[in-house]
């Protein structure tokens, strides 16, 4: 019996640490700071979303040290507290790793600690010259405009050294991910490529990497790519239809419960119609539908609202839907040939039709010129 007593009291005191322990430190020593505070910001999920929030001091020295406990790799935001200098840095399970440099950027950091790490030092010092590069177009653009040269002028030549930069980055940093497929350091340069080329090189990559620590990060990466190839696709297979003063175009999409839905159905009805065009990654959409369905419950018998959610998942849009109570009509497009046709260039963005069926006007954003108007027709 005591035996047992001294065994449970044994497993209960080191339960809690094995339940948190750290396995991912990074220490650090910022040659240009001393006696500030680290902001370090980083989405954790695991299992669900959450935005990680921590200050650490840095000494006067300009040494700091931050441990946590994390599932995937996840690229944190460093920010200086004084003077605002803001770094993006990946932190990697089960790693360690030393850093030294100024503050301004990671791109010039010395990098050392596991052989990950090691290896992530390496890639930075291959794409290093290049950001020098782009460092000495910001130089000599600031010293044209410092002694009063055509601004026009500066901004053409700096986005032609970009440009020609730009490429040979791109060129490098492909090859690498072609040659290292297999290394999850490649994930780390996958946004130093061409955008059309960011899809690609991810389904290049070895199961191991794709779906290793880094796939919460590749899968971010690869949702808002996708979403972009389906906007080049559809750019490419549809025309601008909507003109305000025109008769507003028709679509058939899928309604929430996977019935064909049309818009000039609800036409010719006696009400005003507001097609908003959302996504349940948009966070001013969210933010948004409070107010809209205040004005739906406020003119409800004259106004009708359809949502059509853009560049989405399925699940995710349905999950919105009814996350946020919102009351009026749903549809989803599936390719976005319907924002091609309507001519939609931000979110959310709303589209004004009269009982007739005319274009009133269009809104990109939230706006509250957009609930002026309704207010103006309605009342």
């Amino acid at each position: 019996m005591y035996i047992k007593t001294i065994f449970a009291f044994i497993l209960l005191s080191v339960m809690p640490l094995s339940l948190h322990a750290q396995n991912f430190t990074i220490k650090g020593h910022f040659t240009d700071v001393a006696n500030d505070t680290l902001l370090i910001e980083y989405v954790k999920r695991e299992p669900e979303k959450n935005v990680v929030n921590v200050s650490i001091p840095i000494d006067a020295n300009g040494f700091f040290n931050y441990s946590c406990n994390i599932k995937w790799a996840y690229n944190a935001e460093l920010t200086i507290q004084s003077n605002g200098n803001k770094s993006y840095f990946f932190f990697v399970p089960d790693e360690s790793v030393e850093i030294e440099g100024l503050s301004a950027s990671w791109i010039y950091w010395d990098i050392n600690g596991t052989e990950f790490y090691q290896r992530l030092n390496s890639v930075n010092h291959l794409l290093l010259p290049f950001y020098k590069e782009f460092d000495a177009a910001r130089a000599k653009y600031d010293k044209g405009m410092a002694d009063g040269l055509d601004k026009a002028m500066l901004d053409s030549e700096r986005k032609a050294a970009n440009r020609e930069i730009n490429k040979r980055r791109w060129s490098v940093a492909g090859q690498y991910i072609k040659d290292h497929l297999d290394d999850e350091v490649s994930v780390t340069i996958l946004l130093d490529q061409d955008c059309t080329d960011i899809l690609p090189a991810i389904r290049m990559l070895s199961p191991e990497v794709r779906h290793g620590r880094f796939k919460d990060y590749i899968d971010g990466i690869a949702s808002m790519f996708s979403r972009l190839e389906k906007e080049m696709d559809a750019e490419k297979s549809a025309t601008l239809e909507l003109e305000e003063g025109k008769y507003v175009p028709d679509f058939t999409l899928k309604d929430i419960n996977g019935n064909d839905f049309s818009l000039h159905s609800i036409l010719g009805k006696g009400k005003y119609i507001v097609i908003d065009f959302w996504g349940s990654w948009c966070a001013w959409c969210i933010k948004g539908f409070p107010e809209m369905a205040e004005y739906y419950d406020k003119y409800k018998d004259r106004l009708e609202i359809v949502g059509v959610a853009c560049y989405d998942k399925e699940e995710k849009w349905k999950d919105a839907v009814n996350r946020n109570n919102i009351p009026w009509l749903h549809v989803f497009s599936y390719d976005g040939t319907t924002e091609v046709r309507f001519g939609v260039t931000a979110y959310p963005y709303k589209v004004v039709v009269s009982p007739e069926g005319k274009v009133m006007k269009c809104f990109k954003g939230e706006t509250d010129e957009f609930y002026e108007m309704l207010d103006d027709v309605l009342k």
